[in-house]
This record gives structure tokens, sequence and C-alpha cells, in this order.
């Protein structure tokens, strides 16, 4: 009689066991459905259309004149190297907005900024977006009259300790004005860098811009 006893409790141990198992498994489940729907609906797909302009842009950024304008077109172009001007004075390089000329580094395999301007006077940017570049995505490096305009430079997909340092990087420049841009960095903070050059920039203002 004992044995049927121990074996009759044995089988309901064994039955909530299975029963608790099985709830377990469906909740399991469950959230683990639930996570993944809040996974796909939180996650950014790009759906633009990339060009390429790479490198028609940077002959015209080597040979422009002095006193000319460089117009971007609208579209969103994709670069694999970082672009440079150097030595340019009174030179405008202007896009058709900050969101119809896009310019992304994303794929960037070359250079340490997105687009470098250096050794320059009276440079005007404005109407464009600069995208994910692997360090910077503008440095200005000693240009005395920098004017940046309407300018967006993100990291797009939001902030990340693997995006490069700085949105904006004016370095040793002078009569520096920013205005109506919208700017992204790192870790939502710092998106425009003057570091151990603040004392050496000059009449620097900046208004209407947007992190």
């Amino acid at each position: 009689m004992n044995n049927y006893k121990v074996l009759y409790s044995l089988c309901a141990y064994l039955f909530y066991a299975i029963k608790y198992y099985l709830y377990l498994m469906k909740y399991i489940s469950l959230l683990s459905t639930l996570l993944l729907l809040i996974s796909c609906s939180t996650q950014k797909t790009d759906t633009r259309v990339w060009q390429s302009i790479e490198q028609r842009l940077q002959t015209q950024l080597i040979t422009i004149n002095n006193g000319d304008t460089l117009d971007l077109p609208e579209g969103n172009f994709m670069f694999t190297k970082g672009l440079a001007m150097e030595g340019k004075s009174n030179v405008v390089i202007r896009g058709k907005g900050m969101d119809k000329t896009i310019l992304s580094f994303k794929n960037q395999t070359e250079g340490a900024q997105g687009l470098l301007i250096s050794n320059g006077k009276n440079i005007v940017l404005q109407d464009f977006s600069i995208e994910d570049a692997k360090g910077d995505n503008l440095k200005v490096s000693e240009v005395v009259g920098l004017t940046l305009s309407r300018i967006r430079s993100v990291w797009a997909d939001g902030p990340k300790t693997e995006n490069g340092a700085y949105a904006l990087y004016p370095v040793l420049c002078k009569q520096v004005l920013i205005e109506n841009g919208l700017l992204g960095c790192r870790y939502l903070c710092r998106s425009i860098r003057f570091g151990n050059y603040s004392k050496q920039q000059s009449l620097l203002e900046c208004g209407g811009n947007r992190k």
C-alpha cells in the first residue's frame, strides 16, 4: 500500500513539474516575441538611394578658383575617402538644403575627417548635411573668416561610442560664425570642439543651432 502512495506522489510531482515547465516555456516564448517586436519597431531602416560624386567633388575642391561658388547637387551621396580643400579664399560651398544635399561617410575607409578645410580665408559652407565620418565630420583649420550656415552634422544612428569625435571642429580659426545648424555627436554633448585652441579663436558666434 505504501508503495502505491509513493508511486502516486511521484506521478503527481512529475505531473506538476511538467505543467510548471510548460507554463514557463510559454511565458519565455511570449517574452522573446515581445522583445523581438520592440527591437524591430525601434530599428531604423535607411531607405535612401545613394549616389557617388566622390572623384568629381574632390577635383572641384582642388581646382576651384578664389572667389568662386561651388554648388552641391540635391541628393544622397556616399563617400569612401575624406574630402579636402586647402589654401582657398572667398569661396562658397552650398547645397540645396540640410535635408536635400547629404554627404555620408558611413563607408569611409580613408581619411581622418569627412570634410577638411584648411589654410583659407573667408570660407562659407551652407545648406547641406555631413554624416557618419570615422573621425570629425567637419574640421576647419587655420581659416580667417568662417561661416557655417544651415549645416547639419550628425551620426545618423544616434549617439554611439564608435561614432567619430566631433560634428564640427574649428581649429586655429578666427572670425567664426556658426548659425542655424543641427549638430550631433558621440554622447549628445560637445558637438563643437574648440579644445585647447579656444583662446586662439576670435569673434566666435554661435546662434540658432540645435542638438
